[in-house]
């Protein structure tokens, strides 16, 4: 038998070919890579958003007592926006606890202890404002001496948090991250 029967025939792809493949899986990778890099970034706005709207939430349980107190009247009308704007803030805030819990039980925890931190506070300010009468006069709009307090702490605490959620930090461990958070304060 002849030794050139036995052999495979070798073929060096033209360099044209080579090239082209090279060009087409680059081109694959680099779609790859962009349509990854879009995801990130659509998920990152997001949880951007839905963050942004917790911590509205939590403003705007510190400014809801405001609103009971500055009601103009006590007409079933008024009362009746008054409860709505309640129900929906209870809703806003329950929306947001089971977001929040599904998507960092570590940031869950900040969250439900910026709610607690609230909460006294916010019951007596609302059973204040409810005691009080309706607003009749423009000067009354000064509220004076009712106040919930200066809570701005709370929120910043959950802004802090926050920037856990984005960028290379988004990465640490959740128990790197509640060991984090204990000792800057973020969680008790």
């Amino acid at each position: 038998m002849d030794q050139a029967t036995f052999s495979a025939p070798t073929t060096i792809p033209a360099p044209a070919t080579a090239l082209a493949i090279v060009v087409l899986s680059s081109s694959v990778v680099a779609g790859v890579l962009a349509h990854i890099l879009t995801g990130l970034r659509a998920g990152a706005t997001i949880r951007r958003d839905r963050y942004a709207a917790a911590v509205k939430v939590l403003v705007a349980r510190i400014e809801y007592p405001y609103r009971i107190r500055r009601r103009t009247s006590d007409d079933p009308e008024a009362l009746h926006a008054l409860a709505a704007a309640g129900h929906d803030l209870q809703e806003s805030l329950a929306e947001t606890r089971a977001w929040i819990a599904t998507e960092s039980t570590v940031l869950s925890d900040v969250f439900e202890h910026c709610i607690s931190s609230l909460d006294g506070p916010f019951k007596q300010a609302c059973n204040d404002a409810w005691r009080a009468g309706p607003v009749t006069s423009p000067a009354e709009m000064n509220l004076g001496g009712f106040s919930m307090g200066d809570h701005q702490q709370i929120i910043t605490r959950m802004e802090r948090a926050l920037t856990y959620r984005f960028g290379y930090r988004r990465m640490i461990p959740a128990f790197l991250l509640r060991r984090l958070f204990k000792s800057r304060g973020l969680l008790p």
